[in-house]
């Protein structure tokens, strides 16, 4: 009997023993599976900092770019708003200078006729050369101060021309065929307006315009040579050359 009950007490202690290992084992799972548990929200926490923390500097960067955007967007503004002040200060001057268009245009008109008459003026006092041709543009500049179809400033670049036209004649030397009041035709030869002179056809007489006189000087034979030399350089026949020819003396005074 008492080895029997030694050997249950023995079965029994192994068996207490079993199961007080079994309940360690069992109590160590879940410690070790509330550890991975842990472990496992612990880096699905790390997970979401990790993000939160990507997507708060991500949104500081675009924050930053968008106070960079503003900082330029205030800039221009500042500048367009410098801008729109200047173009209002040149549109308030357009508005002042169009209340004036009527006004100029009432003087424009007076000025450009005003031009025509002295002109016509200038060329009754000139040399008497080219007359018709030059008489003639004055008739056709009052014809385009008349004429409704042509502008001011069209009326104003054909007057200009037309003074143009008399400064160039005391820059050249011109030739032409016309008649004098005799009836008489010859060729004219003109220099500048220092020296005016006709010579008939057959050679035989020449004579040079007399400005304080207002009227043809005849002559000596020895100036027919002359004469003709500044006909044919006149008429591209022959080089430019040093000429003898009378040239009326200035006016005392002038």
């Amino acid at each position: 009997m008492k080895r029997i009950a030694v050997s249950t007490a023995a079965v029994a202690s192994v068996l207490l023993g079993a199961t007080v290992a079994n309940a360690q084992d069992a109590r160590l799972k879940s410690i070790v599976d509330e550890v991975n548990q842990a472990n496992q929200i612990a880096q699905a926490s790390q997970q979401r900092i990790d993000q939160t923390a990507d997507e708060t500097s991500k949104l500081f960067g675009e924050f930053k770019t968008v106070l960079k955007t503003n900082a330029g967007l205030r800039a221009y503004n500042a500048q367009q708003r410098r801008v729109i002040a200047k173009q209002e200060e040149e549109i308030e001057k357009i508005k002042a200078s169009i209340g004036q268009i009527d006004e100029i245009k009432r003087q424009i008109i007076p000025l450009m006729e005003n031009m025509v008459d002295d002109l016509e003026e200038f060329i009754g006092l000139d040399v008497p050369f080219q007359t018709a041709e030059r008489e003639e543009r004055i008739a056709s500049l009052r014809d385009v101060l008349d004429d409704p179809n042509v502008s001011d400033p069209e009326r104003f670049r054909v007057i200009l021309e037309a003074y143009k036209a008399e400064v160039q004649y005391g820059r050249s030397i011109n030739f032409y065929e016309d008649q004098l009041e005799d009836g008489r035709s010859v060729y004219f030869a003109r220099i500048g307006r220092v020296g005016f002179y006709y010579q008939t056809k057959d050679g035989k007489e020449s004579a040079a315009w007399n400005q304080d006189s207002k009227q043809w000087e005849t002559l000596g034979g020895e100036f027919a040579t002359p004469v003709k030399q500044l006909i044919k350089m006149a008429r591209s026949q022959m080089p430019p050359n040093v000429l003898v020819l009378p040239v009326p003396a200035p006016a005392q005074g002038r």
